[in-house]
Parts: structure tokens; C-alpha cells; sequence
């Protein structure tokens, strides 16, 4: 009886081991209030944050709101680092803040970054923060986050509905640490699977040639999927294939040339994996830049979805091109050769480059598609910053790091990079507008290689940020999940029904309030101006503009119909020449 008491625990042990338990982070959630009322007064500014999850490392910024169209190609910095066009910008920026799980609070004193007080207004405020203290935890041992593995996250349906599990899908690699499954195949991963089982990895060979980047599949149909590759450093291609599962894809000879679109014949010798493929609305982008650092031009590439043909190109070559860097001992080219979409925003980055830029997919005017640039200048990203650099400031370089090997964004715009070469760091941050945040490490990181970064953030149970873990002794070969989030409110101005300022702009209280369906707001301005009255909801969006124009000066009245708005908490901000005053609507139902 004892020894089969001993061999029942021993199966037991066995079997526990076998079945493995799947992935289910706890994830970091941030809260805060969606509008926060300041006078700006030069007195502290309390913001409550509450943080569940984890621990979190915070940094929070002030931006100006709806200013952007007033910016124009504005260049700033040292170096004139930073470059900003129709899109609002920074103003302050605090340093990286502790907060422990629960209540915390963070402060901001009205000043601008430079110490001088910002004018009253409305501002969007942001905090963003990622945990710092507790270790990483596998999401997946079978698929590896390596550097020339281009990862495409899909996180809905093919009728657009958010996905319970994310799937993470990588173009076909052949690294020495690959396992076997996932040699020379296009890899699908669910994310929430038991990151130990084997059995549960989907391959599909698509090609005999080297990957490009990774797969972007047919909005509606995600039997099909498009792929960058490339044929002896001399060719690249985007095909249009077939998923088979566990089994051979099936190129598209309909589509196209044959399958294909050929988009870049006279590539240098060297060597090169580029961005991948971003698929918006009808059609896909590529580019045909050089990492190898030889080539002279760097555009991005518009194909139509449906026949495979060339739509327009947008030229980013003053960007990415620097003659100047090769003649100094850097290199002509460097890239593109990773991207990221959220919305109609496209962030970009070179691993050996210090440039990075976001430009609008489906811009209207060419020379205001980049809406930011980050170049050397601010150290975040940048090359030969060293005092002793052989080559002071030569920003394409890929003999120097940092070395970022993919760039990723979450949904309030923050950039993260993988950062190696740089020491006890993991990666660097940039801002919605690319103001760059610094440098930022993991618990118990060390100077050890740093192949990627990802983030998942679409509201799910495995939002967060996904990483490699080669700078660990043990337990390196997979991706790795730590807790990320952000938030964005409004800091705005608020006044009672008989408060009036000194220049004579007054705001009244909404009458009736509550209300329904409609109410009332009156003003009075001193002298004739511009007027414009904004109406944002309880989570700080602008949901609708009630009048904009110019006006006489004395007393004023306008009607806000919210028939088509749910019920709940708005506030009404009228905005005269650089004052603003915003009052507190109740609309019930």
C-alpha cells in the first residue's frame, strides 16, 4: 500500500507539471479624474491617482488642447532635436514618481517646463507609468522576442470586435536560440495559452525566401495574409498568400504581378528586414529603406489592397537620408525598419538610427505628413552623444547604441523602444508629440541584450507591456508580460454663476441644470473678439462644438441641444480670445 501511495504522488506530480496553468496577468490599471478644475493661481495642483495591479513608476504631462493647428513646422532643442506640425505639444513634464497599489497623489504648480506659469486655459493632462518592481512573467516559452522577428499583435475579429485573446502572429525567422517548431515558419501564438505547451504553436511556411517583415492579414477574411520578403539582398516583394494551418500558405496568383508587387529591385548589398506592412482601410504601406546604410532614398510605398498596385509614395528621405553621416563614418541610410499604427498615427524607428518620427497614414498635404521628428539632441535615442565620440552627433550609425530593434505604441500615443547598449536600462519613452521621456528599466535589469518590446492595450485582460528576458540568468528564451497603462483628463477652469473676472469675461451657469433635452449658456466679453464654446464629456473628450466665431462685445446667450447625447456629466468651456471658463451641465434622461 505504501509504494502505491508513492507512485500515485509521483503521477500526480507528473501530470500537474504536464498540464501547465495559462496565462492570466494581473493587470495595472490607473484612474484619475477625467476633468480637474484649476484656477490657475500659482497654487499646487493635487491630482488624485488611484493605481491597482502593481506598483508603478508615473510620469505625468501637460499638453495644450486643440492648439495643434496653430503649430507649424516648429523646430526646437538642442540641435533643433525636436520638430512638431499641426499637433498639440508638451508644456511640462515631471520626473519619474513611485506610487504604491491604491491612493496616491501627484502635483503640478501650473509652470511650464522652463518655470514660467502656463496662460489659464484648457489643457489635456496625461500620466503614464509601467511596473518597476516586480519581476516579468512568461506569457509565452515557445515564440521568441527576437530582434528580426517582425510581430504583428491582432487584437479583433474579422467582423471588428474586440478579441477576448489577442493573437501574436511572427514572419518565418531562422535564429540559432529558434526552436524547431518555429524554424522557417510563420508562427501564431493566443495569448493566454499556457505559455509552456508546445502543442498549442500554429505554424505556416509561406516562403523559400528571407523574411522582410511580418504579416499583415485581409481585413474581413484572415485567411489571407501579405508579407514582405526578400531574395538575395537584391529584391523585395510583398506576396499575397494563403494560411494553411500547420501546412504550406498558398501563393496568390490573382493578386498582383503573379502574387506579387515588387517594390524595391536595386537594394545595396548588405543587409536589410524593413518595417513590415500596415493594412488601413483599402489599402497597405511599405517602405524601401536600406538598414544596411548604403542606399540614398527611403519612401513609404502606398499599395492598393485589391489589385496590388502602386498608389503614391511619400518621400521621408530628409529624415532617414544623411549623406553628411556617412561622409562623418556613419552611414547614408537607416531605414525605417519598424513601425507601429493606432488610428490613423504611424510611429517609426531605425535600430540604427537615432531618428524617430510619426507622420498621418492618410495625410492630405505631403509636406505636413510628419507630424513629429525626435533626432539627436534630447538623449533619448540619440547617437554619439558622448562627450569623447569619434563621430560627435552622427545620428545613423549602427556601430553605436542604442539599438532599437522595434518601436511600440500604446493607445494615448506613448512610443516605448528596446534600449541596448545603453547599460542597466530597458527601454526608452517618447510623448504623443516625440518628446523624449528618458530611459527606463525593469526590476532587476541588467546591461544584458535587449531584443524588443510590445504592448497590448485595448482594454483587455492582458494589456500591458511584452518583453524578451535575456538580461536574466536562467529563463530567457520567450515573452515576457509587465504591467503598463495611461490615462488622459482635462485641467480647465471652473466658475459660479457670479464670479467675474477682472478683464469683465464673465460666465454664467447653465440654465435649467440639470436639463433635457436642452440648456442655456450666457456670457458676457468686454470688447469684440473670437468666441468659441467646446462641450467634453466626463472623460475629457470634446464631444461637440456649440458656436465659433466672432462676436460684439456685452452679453451673449447660446442653446446646447444634447438630444443625440446620453445622459451624465458634461462641461461647457467658452473660450474667449486666451481666457477660458468652463461650467458644470447635468444632462438627465
Amino acid at each position: 500500500m505504501k509504494r502505491a501511495l508513492i507512485v500515485i504522488g509521483i503521477l500526480i506530480l507528473l501530470v500537474t507539471e504536464v498540464s501547465g496553468v495559462n496565462f492570466s496577468p494581473t493587470v495595472m490599471k490607473l484612474s484619475a479624474p477625467s476633468v480637474i478644475l484649476y484656477q490657475f493661481d500659482g497654487s499646487e495642483l493635487k491630482i488624485p491617482v488611484t493605481v491597482n495591479g502593481a506598483p508603478a513608476s508615473a510620469v505625468m504631462l501637460v499638453y495644450t488642447s486643440d492648439q495643434g493647428a496653430s503649430v507649424n513646422k516648429v523646430r526646437n532643442g538642442y540641435l533643433g532635436w525636436h520638430y512638431v506640425n499641426k499637433i498639440d505639444t508638451c508644456v511640462f513634464a515631471s520626473q519619474p514618481r513611485q506610487f504604491g497599489l491604491g491612493s496616491n497623489t501627484i502635483t503640478w504648480n501650473g509652470k511650464d517646463s522652463d518655470g514660467k506659469y502656463v496662460p489659464m486655459g484648457n489643457y489635456t493632462y496625461y500620466i503614464w507609468a509601467y511596473d518597476n518592481v516586480s519581476a516579468k512573467i512568461p506569457m509565452s516559452r515557445q515564440i521568441e522576442m527576437y530582434a528580426w522577428a517582425k510581430n504583428t499583435i491582432v487584437t479583433q475579429d474579422q467582423d471588428g470586435k474586440a478579441l477576448n485573446n489577442p493573437i501574436v502572429y511572427q514572419g518565418q525567422h531562422d535564429n540559432n536560440s529558434s526552436t524547431d517548431e518555429t524554424k522557417h515558419n510563420n508562427i501564431k501564438w493566443v495569448v493566454g495559452n499556457d505559455p509552456g505547451d508546445k502543442g498549442l504553436i500554429e505554424t505556416c511556411t509561406s516562403s523559400e525566401w528571407n523574411d522582410a517583415g511580418g504579416l499583415a492579414f485581409l481585413p474581413g477574411n484572415y485567411n489571407f495574409f501579405f508579407k514582405c520578403s526578400e531574395n538575395n539582398k537584391s529584391m523585395k516583394v510583398i506576396r499575397k498568400w494563403e494560411w494553411i494551418p500547420n501546412g504550406e500558405a498558398i501563393l496568390q496568383t490573382a493578386w498582383g504581378d503573379q502574387g506579387e508587387f515588387r517594390y524595391s529591385e536595386t537594394m545595396p548589398p548588405g543587409w536589410d528586414s524593413g518595417p513590415g506592412i500596415i493594412i488601413k482601410d483599402d489599402f497597405m504601406i511599405t517602405v524601401n529603406g536600406d538598414e544596411s546604410g548604403a542606399g540614398v532614398e527611403s519612401e513609404v510605398i502606398y499599395v492598393d489592397l485589391a489589385d496590388g498596385t502602386e498608389i503614391k509614395r511619400l518621400d521621408i528621405s530628409e529624415w532617414y537620408i544623411s549623406i553628411e553621416d556617412a561622409e562623418a563614418g556613419g552611414q547614408s541610410n537607416a531605414g525605417p525598419n519598424g513601425w507601429q499604427i493606432r488610428g490613423n498615427k504611424v510611429v517609426t524607428n531605425a535600430f540604427c538610427s537615432c531618428m524617430n518620427l510619426m507622420f498621418d497614414i492618410l495625410y492630405e498635404d505631403e509636406g505636413d505628413a510628419v507630424l513629429w521628428a525626435n533626432d539627436n539632441g534630447d538623449y533619448t535615442g540619440d547617437h554619439n552623444f558622448e562627450a569623447d565620440s569619434a563621430k560627435p552627433w552622427v545620428c545613423n550609425d549602427y556601430n553605436v547604441g542604442p539599438y532599437k530593434y522595434n518601436i511600440a505604441m500604446d493607445e494615448n500615443l506613448f512610443s516605448v523602444f528596446p534600449s541596448f547598449d545603453l547599460g542597466a536600462v530597458s527601454f526608452g519613452l517618447f510623448a504623443p508629440d516625440g518628446t523624449g521621456l528618458g530611459y527606463h528599466a525593469f526590476a532587476s535589469e541588467t546591461a544584458g541584450y535587449k531584443s524588443g518590446i510590445e504592448v497590448i492595450d485595448y482594454g483587455s485582460s492582458y494589456d500591458g507591456y511584452y518583453t524578451s528576458n535575456y538580461s536574466s540568468d536562467t529563463d530567457q528564451f520567450g515573452w515576457f508580460f509587465v504591467g503598463h497603462d495611461s490615462i488622459k483628463g482635462i485641467i480647465t477652469v471652473a466658475v459660479s454663476v457670479d464670479e467675474n473676472t477682472p478683464a469683465g469675461f464673465s460666465v454664467a451657469q447653465n440654465t435649467p441644470n440639470p436639463f433635457n433635452p436642452s440648456t442655456t449658456i450666457s456670457f458676457t466679453i468686454p470688447e469684440t473678439g473670437n468666441v468659441k464654446i467646446d462641450v467634453y464629456n466626463a472623460a475629457g473628450q470634446k464631444v461637440d462644438t456649440i458656436t465659433q466665431g466672432y462676436m460684439t462685445a456685452g452679453s451673449h446667450s447660446v442653446v446646447w441641444n444634447a438630444s443625440d447625447f446620453s445622459a451624465g456629466v458634461y462641461f461647457g468651456t467658452v473660450t474667449y480670445g486666451n481666457l477660458s471658463q468652463t461650467v458644470k451641465m447635468i444632462l438627465v434622461k
